[in-house]
């Protein structure tokens, strides 16, 4: 869900390559079930004299722990409601792993492929390399069934491209300053009263030391998009190598080089597990995230339940935006699969519901980009993690300002240069005007090339 931790296309020399170095891995690995034969059709089942409903298992692929855990709430609710001869199988894959084999089965004509698969958005655009990206297009299915005007159209664009839609977004993905409030009240800061990125500053300078800062150097591409910019514009030209832009990622340098209250995050480019250790030793004493984050925190920091709140997002300049979007996943169906109209029927059920949203707010936090959820009441209930703070009240409330993220076939392409250069920028070691140039001209030579 990050824009820093992105992929590139899998050429088709690479493809040749990766199916001959691993035929055999994925002919046996579990994971790629989706290639057993179909079940039989069931012989009984259901109420006496009533037609027997057809067995289904349908293989999902995702690389988030939190959506395979609603996945498979949503799969028993779905047997138990709709057809007791469902199953799902969830597989949960390493973001990148997941990402290339899926990459790989899809232009092989689906072999090995899973009926359904999550993906992210900084790596969508990589499918979309090369013509058919071997998915459903759900414009007809979504029209029809009325759910077009019911999903938050600047999400939908994520996964839609040539007047075609391949994913349904799980999440609005506000963004947030998660802050550590024991720390920052013993300290006598409001941070009620914070509203730009320089009340921040200054409230972060009495709080951070040495060993302890208050915030990492933050996502480029979220603060980017904060303030009206993206790596793409609307109309898909690469707009990295902007004024705005390169703006952008020298004052977030600038938070430890000028103010001395930030760092790279501990782990760097990946973070992981040595940046959750640091943030349980209380080294961090903010961040900067999405909706989904505030999951990652009760999975990873369990211990420092009550001691996190969150505040909207520090605007730029007095009277600004203060939130932004970062990550994002779409679900998609694989065009190759012998299930499509149970996918979609369970997509109907789980991704296009108003429970299926709530329950997917209140098992992982991500706050539903499906419009008639916005506003259920249990969407407002005190998170006992966060300190008693209604955290959906938050969201609702700079929800409407979320900015519009841009698509493009080379935004994975544009990650995958950028993520060895990250670490560079924070060191010092590469300037940001220097690296989103090079990134960018290297990009427009590439899109030049295939679009004649």
């Amino acid at each position: 869900m990050d824009d820093q931790k992105t992929g590139s296309r899998v050429s088709r020399r690479e493809l040749l390559k990766l199916m001959g170095a691993s035929a055999t891995v994925l002919a046996a690995a579990p994971i790629l079930a989706a290639c057993a034969p179909a079940a039989a059709p069931a012989t009984s089942g259901g109420a006496a004299g009533a037609p027997a409903v057809a067995a289904t298992t349908l293989e999902m692929w995702t690389f988030v722990n939190t959506h395979a855990r609603w996945f498979r709430e949503m799969a028993d609710r779905y047997k138990e409601e709709k057809n007791p001869n469902f199953e799902l199988n969830v597989s949960e894959i390493a973001y990148s792993d997941m990402h290339d084999k899926l990459q790989i089965a899809l232009q092989s004509g689906g072999v090995g492929a899973p009926d359904v698969s999550d993906i992210e958005q900084g790596r969508f655009g990589g499918f979309l390399r090369g013509g058919d990206p071997g998915l459903v297009d759900l414009v007809d299915r979504l029209n029809e069934g009325g759910f077009t005007d019911e999903l938050v159209a600047t999400r939908q664009a994520l996964y839609s491209y040539q007047g075609k839609t391949y994913g349904i977004e799980h999440a609005l993905t506000p963004v947030v300053l998660y802050y550590r409030a024991d720390i920052w009240e013993e300290a006598g800061i409001d941070m009620a009263a914070i509203e730009t990125w320089d009340d921040f500053i200054a409230a972060a300078q009495q709080v951070s030391t040495d060993d302890v800062k208050a915030i990492p150097f933050e996502d480029h591409g979220a603060l980017l998009r904060q303030r009206g910019g993206d790596w793409f514009d609307v109309d898909g030209n690469v707009a990295l190598d902007t004024d705005l832009s390169i703006d952008t990622m020298n004052s977030i340098l600038a938070w430890r080089d000028q103010y001395g209250i930030a760092d790279t995050q501990t782990g760097g480019v990946s973070g992981g597990n040595e940046w959750w250790a640091a943030v349980n030793e209380g080294k961090w004493l903010s961040r900067v995230g999405a909706d989904w984050y505030a999951g990652f925190f009760k999975d990873n920091a369990p211990d420092l339940s009550g001691k996190w709140k969150a505040i909207a997002m520090p605007a730029w300049e007095s009277g600004g935006v203060r939130t932004s979007c970062w990550g994002g996943t779409g679900n998609c169906i694989v065009k190759t699969s012998p299930n499509i109209e149970e996918a979609w029927n369970f997509q109907q059920y789980s991704m296009l519901s108003k429970e299926g949203n709530v329950l997917r707010y209140e098992l992982t936090n991500l706050f539903p980009p499906f419009i008639p959820a916005m506003s259920d009441p249990r969407l407002q209930q005190p998170d006992e993690y966060f300190s008693g703070q209604v955290l959906g009240a938050l969201f609702a409330e700079v929800g409407p300002s979320v900015p519009a993220q841009y698509q493009s076939p080379y935004r994975a392409e544009m990650g995958s240069k950028l993520e060895p250069l990250w670490q560079d920028m924070w060191d010092g070691k590469l300037a940001p005007a220097d690296a989103f140039t090079q990134v960018a001209e290297e990009i427009r030579k590439t899109m030049a090339e295939e679009q004649g």
